[in-house]
């Protein structure tokens, strides 16, 4: 069998599966065995090689320990104190709740580095209160979803681990990289909340003062849990864990935190958040397997060597070359789940990187960037759809402010391009060793 008609039939088995419904995964798995079946040339021993050769990697312990740490938070209710350390630092300004939103955002993110962890924590609390202050329901959604970007920016982020085990990149140096462009995706969503908050005369800002014992109170409990992010940036950069180690820590850390400062620790709830991080690593594998697989076969076919010589030939400059894979990955977030889609295409992209002179770990932010974005725009786009459902609405009335975020999301990027610095700059300063120079 020649590769063309092998890679036909996996690629339009695939596309078969999954236009009619067929999980992500299981589309990759089923086409991949499909075409090993039919050509000669491959043993179905292939399968279970390249599918524990996927999940063979240290790097992908760290996925279940933040996914420990996040669960956790969520349920001994570290959310409800961060909104209120939220409400307490912008609650005063103009347009507050939508403020509260993205800095609520910004914190949680670095505490679960999931963005559907935070649209689910934060929006259940802010986008009902949203709407009774006179924000529309699209706009509370579309806030509440395009700030859950922030949680795949700023570290802890699991597509971090994932990147940074494809690409052979320090996972450490990606987490420092991400704080700045984080910060910078939460400033132009808080100036588009303003924006929103001036043009429509709502949500004014209040003159009411809280005690100062209250305040204390509230910046107390609010930085214990953010203390998390500390424990994780603090033992990388004095080099006394890995990256994979701080996720066990932090998950160690936030139990201490829910039996001595919460009080709310139970044998039950310790067992509850541990078999639904179990089941939730499963799936996260089960891509990662299927992922490296289908990447596998499409590399052997010689797919990706085409496409990594038409980066070569169109993309020769590091600058054009990082739009073209933004680009990319923009249009592959719309309807693939960030993990098989770095899994397949970042190896080939990585390697090209190299010749062209562009900084994988520019890359790996941009790619990062370009799939949390990719999880607010249909079809794909779980983070909107999921506020739309708190905000009782259909996905169509959460599509106009979406569209406003995703252009300063792309403006942004397109600047991150530009001044390398803004990503390659705190990690040259603060660890130049997990860069390797």
């Amino acid at each position: 069998m020649s590769p063309e008609t092998a890679l036909s039939i996996l690629l339009i088995s695939f596309v078969i599966l999954f236009t009619i419904g067929v999980p992500l995964a299981m589309s990759l798995l089923f086409s991949s065995v499909i075409t090993i079946a039919v050509d000669p040339g491959l043993d179905i021993v292939v399968l279970p090689q390249k599918l524990y050769t996927g999940i063979d990697n240290f790097l992908l312990l760290a996925i279940p320990g933040f996914m420990f740490a996040a669960l956790m938070m969520n349920k001994i209710g570290v959310t409800r104190d961060i909104v209120r350390l939220s409400d307490l630092l912008v609650g005063r300004i103009k347009g507050g709740l939508a403020h509260i939103n993205v800095v609520s955002s910004m914190l949680m993110g670095g505490v679960s580095g999931s963005s559907t962890a935070d649209v689910a924590g934060i929006g259940a609390i802010l986008i009902p209160a949203m709407k009774e202050k006179g924000y529309s329901p699209g706009f509370s959604a579309s806030l509440t979803a395009a700030s859950s970007s922030i949680g795949s920016i700023i570290p802890p982020s699991i597509l971090m681990v994932i990147y940074g085990a494809s690409a052979n990149v320090s996972i450490g140096a990606l987490f420092i990289a991400g704080y700045i462009p984080g910060i910078l995706v939460g400033l132009t969503q808080l100036i588009v909340a303003w924006y929103y908050a001036n043009k429509y005369g709502i949500d004014l800002p209040t003159t009411e003062k809280k005690p100062r014992a209250e305040k204390m109170e509230i910046l107390a409990k609010g930085l214990i849990p953010v203390s998390v992010i500390g424990v994780i940036i603090g033992g990388i950069l004095t080099g006394v864990m890995t990256a994979t180690e701080s996720a066990a820590v932090a998950s160690i850390y936030v139990v201490l935190v829910g039996i001595f400062i919460y009080r709310k620790m139970s044998l039950k709830m310790l067992m509850d958040v541990a078999v639904e991080t179990a089941m939730l690593t499963a799936v996260v594998m089960i891509c990662v397997g299927t992922a490296t697989l289908f990447g596998w076969l499409m590399s052997f076919y010689g797919i990706l060597d085409v496409a990594g010589g038409l980066f070569e030939t169109y993309a020769s400059s590091p600058t054009m070359f990082l739009i073209f894979a933004s680009v990319l990955f923009l249009l592959l977030g719309t309807f693939m789940d960030p993990a098989p889609a770095m899994l397949i295409f970042v190896p080939v992209l990585a390697s090209v990187a190299a010749t062209v002179g562009a900084d994988p770990l520019q890359l790996g932010i941009l790619v990062i960037m370009a799939l949390a974005i990719g999880k607010i725009t249909p079809p794909y786009g779980i983070s909107l759809l999921l506020a739309c459902t708190i905000a009782e609405i259909p996905l169509s009335k959460g599509l106009g402010w979406t569209l406003v975020f995703f252009g300063a999301f792309c403006a942004l990027m397109m600047i991150i391009i530009l001044f390398p610095a803004i990503t390659l700059g705190l990690p040259t300063l603060l660890a130049p060793e997990l860069m390797g120079r």
